[in-house]
């Protein structure tokens, strides 16, 4: 019992992330660091990856990719649950709804781009200003993955620079813009339910960093409490599939189109994404951008409605 109980404790302190030397974690579980090469052993054999660095510095870690190591779907696992999310969605009779939900998330939550992808992607947003809000949006949305705390740099009211170490929960839309709901936190803390609401604004919002600090999400929040409280009213969510040329995937997969996109079939031309979002407006403002490289398929009334745009466009200049 006393191994098995130290061995969970172990991984409960490389949960926290970074490097901790073997002597700190013997130290810390009252044992000798013999001990916490047994305690390893175990927890490899249980299905985490723990990592070990040599040197001054050196010690043990847990790689993030193995957090929920029984959960850890490929790519076209994932993409069957989401469709059985979908399918389960047409039956507004299902009384589990809710609990379904929960579980999908939980086991998507697992397969996330890895490090290297997220980072190509960002390093080429980093060169256009014009995509600041939508590269801090996919550093909040990466921290949301990997539980991670996020650093934010933003402007007051008054004119001064104020910094907060926050953890992200939900990336959301609305009243016409973009915010993070985040629980505030102070170093070396827990979270504890301090919610706040930042708005992705280039004037307000001057830099997101994502640290290596992982915190443990509440279960138990409520988003649409939590945000009426502020006055806010969160947009539902819309599926939509979109057809793209396979010249313009590159730049497709580079721009934020929303939450959960996949790649669901594709023939000598093209190749058809899903994807989920809150708001249209900048949808239809991106499918302009592309031109017919990007073409939108559904839901039939937006495709309609972006139809209608067009046509009364082409109408005003004479087309």
């Amino acid at each position: 019992m006393y191994k098995t109980a130290n061995t969970i404790r172990m991984l409960q302190i490389l949960y926290s992330g970074g490097v901790v030397k073997k002597r700190d974690l013997a130290q810390e579980l009252e044992t000798n660091e013999r001990n916490i090469r047994e305690y390893k052993k175990e927890l490899i054999m249980a299905g985490y990856d723990i990592l070990e660095h040599k040197g001054r510095n050196g010690g043990l870690q847990l790689d993030s990719a193995s957090i929920i190591p029984a959960a850890r779907l490929n790519r076209e696992q994932t993409d069957a649950f989401l469709e059985a999310r979908d399918l389960v969605h047409t039956h507004s009779s299902f009384a589990s709804m809710k609990e379904f939900d929960q579980a999908v998330e939980k086991l998507f939550s697992s397969v996330v781009p890895s490090p290297e992808e997220d980072d190509a992607i960002l390093s080429r947003r980093r060169r256009d200003p014009r995509q600041t809000s939508t590269l801090h949006m996919e550093v909040c949305r990466r921290g949301i993955r990997e539980k991670k705390r996020l650093k934010l740099l933003c402007r007051r009211r008054d004119g001064r620079m104020q910094e907060y170490l926050v953890e992200p929960y939900q990336v959301f839309y609305s009243q016409e813009a973009y915010y993070l709901f985040a629980d505030k936190v102070e170093q070396g803390k827990t979270g504890g339910g301090n919610w706040r609401c930042f708005r992705f604004s280039p004037t307000r919002l001057q830099n997101v960093t994502l640290t290596e600090e992982r915190f443990v999400p509440f279960t138990d929040v409520s988003l649409e409490q939590n945000l009426a409280e502020y006055g806010f009213v969160k947009t539902p969510n819309t599926k939509y599939q979109v057809r793209v040329r396979k010249e313009a995937e590159h730049l497709f997969r580079e721009s934020d189109w929303g939450d959960d996109l996949r790649a669901v079939s594709q023939d000598e031309e093209w190749i058809r994404y899903t994807f989920h979002r809150d708001e249209k407006e900048g949808l239809f403002n991106q499918l302009l951008e592309f031109g017919p490289t990007v073409i939108l398929e559904s839901p039939a009334d937006q495709q309609q409605e972006f139809k209608d745009r067009i046509s009364a466009l082409m109408e005003a200049y004479g087309s």
